[in-house]
Protein backbone atom coordinates (compact mmCIF):
# COMPACT_ATOMS: atom_id res chain seq x y z
CA UNK A 1 0.00 0.00 0.00
CA UNK A 2 1.57 3.36 -0.93
CA UNK A 3 2.53 5.92 1.96
CA UNK A 4 0.00 8.67 2.27
CA UNK A 5 0.65 12.13 2.75
CA UNK A 6 -1.27 14.46 4.76
CA UNK A 7 -2.08 17.80 3.35
CA UNK A 8 -3.60 20.83 5.53
CA UNK A 9 -5.79 23.16 3.13
CA UNK A 10 -7.00 26.73 4.75
CA UNK A 11 -9.97 28.41 3.54
CA UNK A 12 -11.49 31.39 5.19
CA UNK A 13 -14.40 29.35 6.75
CA UNK A 14 -12.09 26.09 7.98
CA UNK A 15 -8.87 24.11 8.13
CA UNK A 16 -9.12 21.22 5.84
CA UNK A 17 -6.95 18.13 6.26
CA UNK A 18 -6.69 15.59 3.38
CA UNK A 19 -4.32 12.35 2.75
CA UNK A 20 -3.26 12.46 -0.82
CA UNK A 21 -1.13 9.86 -2.28
CA UNK A 22 2.55 10.97 -3.64
CA UNK A 23 1.25 11.23 -7.19
CA UNK A 24 -1.81 13.22 -6.75
CA UNK A 25 -1.65 16.55 -8.83
CA UNK A 26 -2.80 20.00 -7.73
CA UNK A 27 -6.17 19.20 -9.96
CA UNK A 28 -6.72 16.20 -7.96
CA UNK A 29 -6.35 18.46 -4.55
CA UNK A 30 -8.26 21.20 -5.68
CA UNK A 31 -11.25 19.16 -6.55
CA UNK A 32 -11.21 16.78 -3.46
CA UNK A 33 -11.16 20.88 -1.64
CA UNK A 34 -14.35 21.32 -4.52
CA UNK A 35 -16.14 18.70 -3.65
CA UNK A 36 -15.69 18.83 0.37
CA UNK A 37 -16.48 22.45 0.86
CA UNK A 38 -19.41 22.26 -2.39
CA UNK A 39 -17.99 25.01 -4.14
CA UNK A 40 -19.22 25.59 -7.45
CA UNK A 41 -17.37 28.87 -8.82
CA UNK A 42 -13.99 26.65 -9.31
CA UNK A 43 -13.13 28.69 -12.48
CA UNK A 44 -12.55 31.09 -9.95
CA UNK A 45 -10.66 29.82 -7.10
CA UNK A 46 -7.18 27.73 -7.16
CA UNK A 47 -4.90 26.71 -4.61
CA UNK A 48 -1.65 28.79 -3.36
CA UNK A 49 1.07 27.96 -0.53
CA UNK A 50 4.06 29.95 0.91
CA UNK A 51 7.58 29.17 0.00
CA UNK A 52 10.30 29.34 1.77
CA UNK A 53 10.30 33.13 1.48
CA UNK A 54 7.40 33.58 2.49
CA UNK A 55 5.94 34.78 -1.20
CA UNK A 56 2.52 33.46 -1.82
CA UNK A 57 2.69 31.46 -4.97
CA UNK A 58 -0.42 29.60 -7.36
CA UNK A 59 0.15 25.74 -7.10
CA UNK A 60 0.07 24.27 -10.97
CA UNK A 61 -2.58 22.32 -11.10
CA UNK A 62 -1.08 20.04 -13.85
CA UNK A 63 1.96 19.08 -11.12
CA UNK A 64 2.41 16.50 -8.28
CA UNK A 65 1.48 18.23 -5.13
CA UNK A 66 4.80 16.57 -3.65
CA UNK A 67 7.07 18.51 -5.75
CA UNK A 68 5.88 21.91 -3.75
CA UNK A 69 6.74 20.07 -0.65
CA UNK A 70 10.51 21.54 -0.44
CA UNK A 71 9.09 24.99 -1.35
CA UNK A 72 6.51 25.25 1.43
CA UNK A 73 7.10 27.24 4.44
CA UNK A 74 7.54 24.83 7.23
CA UNK A 75 4.32 25.35 9.14
CA UNK A 76 1.90 26.87 6.72
CA UNK A 77 -0.64 25.32 4.85
CA UNK A 78 -1.78 25.22 1.32
CA UNK A 79 -5.04 27.84 1.02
Amino acid sequence: MPKTISVRVTTMDAELEFAIQPNTTGKQLFDQVVKTIGLREVWFFGLQYQDTKAFSTWLKLNKKVITYYSEILPGNNVC
